[in-house]
């Protein structure tokens, strides 16, 4: 596995859930949560936190064309609410994702990508080599959404972060997994799960028991919730037990002029279309629905069984 993102809350319990579950050949940052130097020194904490040598490699600072936003309203200034973070031990391993992320693809065989922030990575690697997709095992995002939007009424972040990025995307790919807010929000962790994290009495499970409060209070905040989406998490999880998922393949594309569906995946579920000759093909499994209460023990128990493994 491969994980380009943008550590944010959800990234980082993401990554040491894949640290613990997957083998993780690399990590690629980009611009997205908040700005690219946060990303990549987040990213680089938790490693150094999980106690693993996993290469880190430094991506884009700004989306392809779109001006440059960020979720530090939700994330926290640096991208990782309030907690204090140690000093770093390392640094990166290169500032071109983009060829990492190509390298890996041509050497590493059913690599499975995951991306879990704006697409921008993606679409460059896509631009410097469009033989990308046939490369790969698998391809799966968190973004967009064929219900409501969490940014905008119509858009979710990560799509909206970059949509020209996302649009490149879903016209590239033949088939991608999409695990956006209709699965995404049902999956949400506690104060239970964060109390388990917490009593876990570890370095990186005290560290996803502190990212887990930040994201509760924000989503009682902002939704009144008593659980937080720790979206990203369930991206890998997708992809480690897809079993626990149910989703429907359909054709998505991505809005990028519209004054009120900027960033919007439009989610084609019509069957049969007008008359049969506006359909197109499948490009996405779209993801709806999961077993959540799995869902939710396979994310607490990868961070606390990686550090049983530490």
């Amino acid at each position: 596995m491969l994980i380009d993102c943008d550590p944010g809350v959800d990234d980082a319990i993401a990554l040491l859930a894949a640290i613990s579950r997957a083998d993780l050949i690399g990590i690629t940052t980009v611009n997205g949560n908040v700005g690219i130097e946060h990303t990549t020194h987040n990213a680089l904490a938790i490693v150094q936190i999980a106690g693993v040598d996993v290469p880190v490699h430094r991506g884009a600072a700004r989306p392809l064309l779109a001006p440059t936003m960020d979720a530090a309203y939700v994330h926290g200034a640096t991208g990782l609410g309030s907690v204090d973070l140690p000093p770093l031990s390392r640094d990166i391993d290169s500032d071109d994702a983009v060829g990492f992320i190509l390298d890996m693809a041509r050497s590493v065989d059913d690599l499975q990508l995951v991306a879990v922030g704006p697409l921008t990575n993606i679409a460059l690697a896509l631009r410097r080599d469009p033989s990308l997709p046939s490369r790969l095992g698998g391809f799966t995002i968190m973004g967009g959404a064929a219900g409501p939007g969490n940014v905008t009424s119509t858009a979710e972040f990560n799509i909206w972060a970059d949509p020209e990025a996302a649009a490149m995307v879903f016209n590239e790919f033949p088939m991608l997994t999409m695990v956006g807010l209709d699965v995404t929000h049902k999956v949400l962790l506690g104060a239970a799960e964060r109390d388990r994290l917490r009593d876990a009495g570890t370095p990186a499970s005290r560290l996803a028991a502190e990212l887990l409060d930040h994201a509760v209070h924000v989503a009682s905040e902002i939704r009144g919730w008593a659980g937080a989406p720790i979206h990203d998490a369930s991206a890998v999880v997708a992809v480690l037990r897809p079993e626990l998922f149910d989703g429907r393949s359909h054709p998505v594309s991505v809005e990028v002029n519209g004054v009120h569906t900027r960033g919007m995946t439009v989610v084609d579920q019509r069957i049969g279309g007008r008359d049969g000759t506006d359909e197109q093909p499948p490009n996405a499994h779209v993801l709806f629905d999961a077993q959540t209460d799995q869902v939710v023990t396979e994310i607490v128990d990868a961070v606390i069984e990686l550090q049983a493994q530490g």
